[in-house]
């Protein structure tokens, strides 16, 4: 059985959240036996490196121009789905068992004339309406925000031409999958989990008093996040013994000189590192302080995975399934969330117990290869997928 992944990102190194989910999910799909071609369409290229180690599950890669121009703003379509026009040129084989879309962005695709769309299946990564709305909420450049308000408008038209070509939809957001399916109870739609693919969670030994956050730095919403800690959370934090707030991400080489207006005492910045390994082992807890946003915020799953119990405003863990006081800490107050930091703080039992249930939660829930696996199945009930890992 042949599968052809179209993707807006090179999906390796899994760095940020969308490239963790694809990545998982193309490795996972690997094992359980699929040829896999990947259609790729991103401003930058992979390294001839990344290249050799995406080869080692996939087949066939093909890299497409993204071509943004000033034009696009124009259009009908969203600029994040015009400049990727060029997927509908591009020369593929067309005998594939199915087409997977990892997000809306890869749209034009469907547009290609070797695409069949009863085999297409829609991986949605965010309801990219309501992202682009809470991007134009995070940021303060009017500029910016009036992009995000046009993008978030026709994102919301694009939405109802994919219902009339694809019917089949996988959601990474338990709560947009809810949504979605009471709306359009007649397409195939699923919940399926972010892949969770450690065969070993990771513990922390509650002996460091350091915060930690990571996500990509250049986006608004991350960076509106860290402001809001570091404005109302950071100054209480001080007066704890060897507390450290540890930020962590991509920057994409842009200034972070947005950091300069606080108080950067105990703060320490590692901008684009190479590993996270060493910054969650160094962590106590994590915290997703988020205020806008969409979709489920993987960095709070890959914390849980990586050994950091989490405290998270509601934004933060939505559509994750996670239960506050029994998987996750859930605070929007400054005052609040400062409290719950200090109560794990003092009781690191505590904190140890709440990362175990969530690890045990991650566990049951997420199985990505046998949702993803079932799935397919009962689409085509008379192809059994064969796992070959």
């Amino acid at each position: 059985m042949k599968m052809l992944v179209v993707c807006s990102d090179f999906p390796y190194p899994a760095d940020h959240g969308g490239r963790v989910d694809t990545w998982g999910r193309i490795k996972v799909l690997s094992e359980l036996g699929w040829k896999l071609h990947l259609l790729v369409c991103g401003k930058q290229m992979p390294t001839k490196e990344e290249m050799t180690a995406v080869y080692d599950y996939v087949e066939e890669i093909t890299l497409c121009d993204r071509r943004s121009k000033l034009a696009d703003l124009l259009h009908v379509i969203p600029m994040q789905v015009q400049s990727r026009s060029e997927l509908k040129n591009v020369e593929l084989a067309g005998d594939y068992d199915y087409v997977l879309l990892e997000g809306d962005y890869v749209y034009p695709v469907l547009q290609n004339p070797k695409i069949k769309h009863d085999t297409v299946i829609l991986r949605v990564h965010n309801d990219e309406a309501v992202y682009f709305k809470a991007l134009a909420r995070s940021t303060k450049n009017m500029v910016h925000k009036m992009y995000y308000h046009m993008e978030s408008s026709k994102f919301t038209v694009l939405q109802k031409r994919m219902l009339e070509k694809v019917d089949k939809y996988l959601f990474i957001s338990s709560k947009e999958f809810e949504t979605f399916q009471k709306q359009n109870p007649k397409a195939k739609s699923l919940f399926l989990p972010p892949p969770v693919t450690n065969a070993k969670f990771e513990a922390s030994d509650f002996q460091s008093k350091h915060v930690v956050f990571i996500g990509s730095l250049f986006m608004p919403n991350n960076r509106e996040a860290i402001q809001w800690y570091l404005e109302h959370i950071h100054p209480l934090m001080l007066k704890e013994p060897e507390y450290k707030f540890i930020i962590a991400g991509n920057s994409r080489k842009q200034s972070l000189s947005w950091l300069d207006a606080y108080d950067m005492t105990n703060v320490v910045v590692h901008d684009t590192p190479k590993s996270l390994d060493d910054i969650y082992r160094s962590g106590y807890l994590f915290v997703n302080p988020m205020q806008n946003g969409a979709g489920v915020k993987l960095k709070t799953i890959e914390a849980i995975q990586n050994g950091l119990p989490v405290i998270s405003t509601s934004i933060g863990y939505e559509g994750t399934g996670l239960v506050d006081n029994e998987h996750i800490m859930i605070a929007d107050r400054p005052e609040q969330f400062y409290g719950k930091i200090k109560q794990l703080f003092d009781h690191p039992q505590q904190a140890k117990a709440l990362l175990e249930s969530s690890q045990s939660f991650l566990r049951t829930h997420y199985n990505h290869k046998e949702v993803l696996k079932g799935f397919i199945q009962s689409l085509n009930t008379s192809y059994q997928v064969k796992q070959v890992l």
